[in-house]
């Protein structure tokens, strides 16, 4: 019995003892190949993905001139790298800097510029290739600039008898400040604070704006990327304007008397337009009237006005799409004819002085009549009345051209289109003197004795 433990005591003992020796002989062996490897094999290749592309360019002439990053093609590079492989397990997307390399540059533009790497714990790297190796980089300078707000309110309309007019509405402030790329700032033409709340008004409102939207000189909508905004939103006040639609109306203002000015018809466009104020005060009139003389009335006639200035100096608005109405006369029927008249038939009439004799130089001259064609043809020299009517006149020259009335009073649809002026003349009369005075020549009446 004891010759057998002492067998088994042994042999456990050898087992323990072989075991021992297999462990070493173990690591002797991997200590021999990974002696053998780095001697044989001192490096290894690897590469390394998602390394981020720094935008710092601080301490560059880019920065000391002022200028900043706007845009960068890419954010993060590749890299195939060969290394030692004591260093292999130290090299990571985290253990890497991706950097650009600005140069010299100074200016704003768009630059192709080199990515550069380099390893941030000393770890040695060499054959480094990177991908991709440029990126395209934007460079400018932020500003901000003080814009003026309109506004717009696509979905918001005047309930019954009630309109809105963008041209009304007030931003407060009325003013935003936007920070971003020069070039970005300067192509800014108009800035509108835009709400697109749906709703119907039937007196004034007050909301917050949604949105701010940027348009260039020819109207192309700029993208608010890269902007900051300073307020982000404003308040809109929108005042519901009472409405009308209206008629234009032709008003002839120095027809003769008992001339028909129904027998003269037009052609407007457009007939009617709509306006409308926000002046509880001031009342919408039924119509609008367009003032036309009758000695511009000629056959072919036709003129455009300017809707602001029948609008002007009062509280009413244009809602209309146009500023112009075009008025004309309608020839159809009508005719005109040259009548010759001598001027000593010609009455002087209202002469500024009693002392002077007025007479008209001209022994004839042209007057040009319009009016039915049946009638015109009909009309003769006798049947016009024509009167130069010097009321108001300066007669400080001896001698001063003045214009002609011309109407027909055996006619009530005959008109003279007339532009013509004659030349009229004074002369003392006899027995009359001047004398002159400090305040200007003054008459006295001398009498023989």
């Amino acid at each position: 019995m004891s010759i057998l433990k002492n067998i088994t005591k042994r042999n456990i003992k050898e087992a323990r003892s072989n075991a021992m020796l297999l462990l070493i002989a173990f690591v002797c062996a991997i200590a021999s190949w990974f002696i053998i490897a780095m001697t044989k094999y001192p490096s290894d290749s690897k590469h390394v993905s998602n390394i981020p592309l720094s935008r710092d360019i601080s301490g560059t002439a880019a920065a000391d001139s002022g200028l900043s990053i706007i845009e960068c093609s890419v954010g993060s590079v590749s890299v195939s790298l060969d290394c030692s492989r004591t260093d292999y397990n130290r090299i990571s997307a985290d253990s890497l800097k991706a950097t650009i390399d600005f140069k010299n540059i100074t200016v704003p533009g768009t630059y192709t510029l080199n990515v550069k790497v380099e390893s941030t714990n000393d770890a040695e790297i060499s054959n480094l290739v990177i991908s991709p190796a440029t990126v395209r980089v934007e460079l400018d300078q932020y500003e901000t600039k003080a814009f003026v707000l309109k506004a717009k309110v696509p979905n918001i309309s005047g309930g019954e008898n009630k309109a809105i007019n963008s041209a009304d509405i007030t931003c407060e402030p009325g003013e935003v400040n936007i920070k971003g790329p020069a070039s970005k700032l300067a192509s800014i033409a108009e800035c509108y604070a835009v709400s697109n709340q749906e709703k119907t008004l039937d007196s004034s409102y007050s909301l917050n704006s949604d949105e701010y939207q940027l348009f260039s000189e020819d109207g192309t909508e700029i993208s608010s990327d890269k902007l900051t905004f300073d307020p982000p939103l404003v308040n809109m006040t929108i005042p519901a304007l009472t409405q009308k639609t209206v008629k234009f109306v032709p008003q002839i203002v120095d027809a003769p008397s008992g001339f028909d000015t129904d027998c003269l018809k037009f052609k407007i466009d457009p007939e009617t337009i709509t306006i409308a104020t926000n002046n509880t005060e001031t009342k919408l009139p039924d119509k609008l009237e367009l003032k036309l003389r009758l000695s511009e009335l000629d056959i072919g006639f036709s003129t455009d006005r300017l809707i602001s200035n029948l609008l002007m100096g009062t509280n009413i608005t244009n809602m209309s799409d146009t500023d112009t109405v075009n008025i004309s006369l309608d020839s159809e029927g009508l005719a005109s004819r040259d009548i010759t008249i001598t001027s000593s038939n010609i009455p002087i009439l209202n002469t500024p002085s009693k002392n002077y004799d007025y007479v008209i130089l001209n022994p004839t001259f042209i007057v040009k009549i319009v009016g039915p064609s049946e009638a015109v043809n009909d009309v003769t020299a006798a049947d016009l009345d024509v009167v130069v009517d010097l009321l108001g006149a300066d007669d400080s020259m001896d001698q001063f051209p003045y214009s002609v009335k011309v109407s027909c009073s055996k006619y009530d649809n005959i008109w003279s289109v007339t532009s013509n002026t004659v030349n009229v003349k004074k002369t003392l009369k006899e027995g009359m003197t001047t004398q002159a005075s400090e305040s200007g020549p003054t008459m006295t009446t001398t009498t023989a004795g």
